[in-house]
């Protein structure tokens, strides 16, 4: 994993597919698993530890709280947002921020790369890291308007945001990670969710802090980074970013995300769980997935091939499995 993220030569290449928590019990129902042995049935390779945090719920089980008070409808499959605890209050000083340095908020990771650690290759889940955090603090309309109207409170949030990730990820470090997992999402279809200049202002140097507690350490940086963001990827590689996820098919093309960047960055993902898992033929998916590999790992490395993104119960199984043998003929 570790070479193949540096892009230098495998003797095969890694592969991750990720699920939801409904597609895992459908995945382990057909390949009669239980769903903690689902990760080794797909011949994953990457394992993500996360914070040790009890999510509270409110009355009727609709919402969700996370570890930094921001709510999610847990009533659908994916991420629905549905309470932002600043909406109302702009106040950063009386907000309840997290503590980073809690004791025991490691304890589960550490237990985990203590197991693992010789077997996979571990990351932290620093998911929505900086926009999609402040997004989700501030809701989602509400915060791009800040981003023109209130600059000088969204660097403020964002750099309270930046500060507490920073310390969770030292904190990752010194427990044993082998490199850094970031997800934060810039782009849309068909361009940025706002402009290059705008990022570059105001979350790239930011973003920069964070990559640098693991490029500092000497360890890769993954970002998993949704939608058409190739006017930034040189920006993103001039701040340390190793691995790009999840090099979607429908808004990066393989061929030109290779020629251009093919020496500079490697690649995870890459099998569309937008377009051909879910509505294509098997035949299909088998022939997409050779293409991924053939198209972002033509010299055999700088690859870890999977589904784009976490697969979701419109996918059919039998698409899964033909992904699964199509990736067993290009991995080797």
């Amino acid at each position: 994993m570790q070479r193949a993220l540096h892009r230098e030569p495998v003797d095969r290449l890694p592969t991750q597919s990720n699920y939801t928590k409904v597609m895992a019990r459908t995945l382990a129902g057909h390949f009669q698993t239980d769903e903690a042995s689902l990760a080794e049935r797909l011949d994953n390779h990457l394992l993500r530890v996360d914070i040790s945090h009890t999510r509270s719920i409110n009355d009727d089980g609709s919402i969700e709280f996370d570890w930094w008070g921001a709510g999610w409808d847990t009533r659908t499959e994916g991420y629905w947002h549905s309470f932002a605890p600043l909406h109302e209050a702009l106040d950063l000083d009386a907000f309840r921020w997290p503590d980073p340095t809690q004791q025991s908020l490691l304890d589960a990771a550490a237990r985990t790369i203590q197991r693992f650690g010789g077997e996979q290759f571990i990351a932290p889940n620093l998911g929505m890291c900086l926009f999609e955090r402040a997004w989700s603090l501030r809701g989602f309309d509400a915060f791009l308007m800040d981003m023109i109207d209130r600059t000088e409170w969204v660097e403020d949030l964002l750099d309270r945001i930046t500060a507490i990730q920073c310390v969770l990820a030292k904190r990752f470090v010194a427990a044993g990670v082998h490199g850094g997992y970031f997800g934060d999402d810039y782009g849309a279809q068909r361009s940025m969710l706002f402009s290059p200049r705008m990022w570059r202002k105001l979350f790239k140097p930011r973003l920069a802090q964070m990559f640098a507690v693991f490029t500092d350490a000497g360890l890769p940086v993954i970002l998993h980074s949704d939608g058409d963001i190739r006017a930034i990827l040189p920006d993103l590689i001039e701040i340390g970013l190793t691995t790009l996820n999840p090099v979607q098919p429908e808004v990066l093309d393989h061929v030109w995300l290779y020629r251009e960047y093919g020496a500079k960055l490697s690649f995870y993902g890459g099998v569309s769980t937008q377009g051909v898992l879910p509505n294509g033929t098997p035949e299909e998916v088998q022939a997409a997935t050779l293409a991924c590999a053939r198209n972002l790992a033509p010299d055999g490395t700088g690859l870890i091939l999977g589904a784009s993104h976490r697969m979701q119960s419109d996918i059919p199984t039998v698409n899964v499995e033909a992904m699964l043998n199509a990736l067993n003929t290009a991995v080797r």
